[in-house]
C-alpha cells in the first residue's frame, strides 16, 4: 500500500491555482478576455545619490514591445511578453511560463528629471535611469 503524503504548501498552489481559473479564466487556464494584466514583473528601486535605478524583469519581452511614459510624475511601464501558440501532440505539456500583457506604475518624486530619463534593456532587465533635477526648494518672499 502507498503511503500518501500531505504537502501543506502542495495544497496551497493547487488552491491558488484553483482560484486563479475561478476569476482570471476558465477551466483551460487562458486568461479572461476581462484580463488587463497578465503578469507583473517584478522590480527593485534604488535610490542613489544622483538620481534613482528601476530594475524590471522583463526576459522574453521584445524592447520594442515595451512603453515608458511619464505623465503629472507618474511613470508607467507598460509592455507585452508573446509567445508562439504549440499545437499538442501526443504528449504531455506543461506551461508555466505566462505570457500576455502587463502594467507598472510608480509616483516619481518631485525631485525627478524627466527630460534626463534614459532606458535600455539587459539580459532581460529593464534599467531606466531617472536622475535628479534641482528641488524646488522652499524660499521666503518679502513683502513690500
Amino acid at each position: 500500500m502507498s503511503q500518501l503524503i500531505y504537502s501543506p504548501l502542495g495544497a496551497l498552489n493547487q488552491l491558488h491555482r484553483d482560484l486563479a481559473r475561478v476569476f482570471d479564466g476558465d477551466a483551460s487556464g487562458e486568461p479572461s478576455t476581462y484580463d488587463t494584466s497578465s503578469w507583473i514583473p517584478s522590480i527593485d528601486i534604488r535610490e542613489e545619490e544622483s538620481g534613482f535605478l528601476v530594475l524590471a524583469d522583463v526576459p522574453g519581452v521584445d524592447p520594442r514591445d515595451v512603453d515608458i511614459t511619464l505623465d503629472r510624475n507618474v511613470l508607467t511601464i507598460r509592455g507585452e511578453r508573446s509567445t508562439e501558440r504549440e499545437e499538442e501532440e501526443g504528449g504531455f505539456k506543461r506551461r508555466e511560463r505566462i505570457s500576455g500583457s502587463f502594467v507598472r506604475q510608480f509616483t516619481l518624486p518631485d525631485s525627478a528629471d524627466a527630460e534626463g530619463i534614459t532606458a535600455k534593456v539587459n539580459n532581460g532587465v529593464l534599467e531606466l535611469r531617472i536622475p535628479k533635477g534641482e528641488r524646488n526648494q522652499p524660499r521666503s518672499i518679502t513683502v513690500s
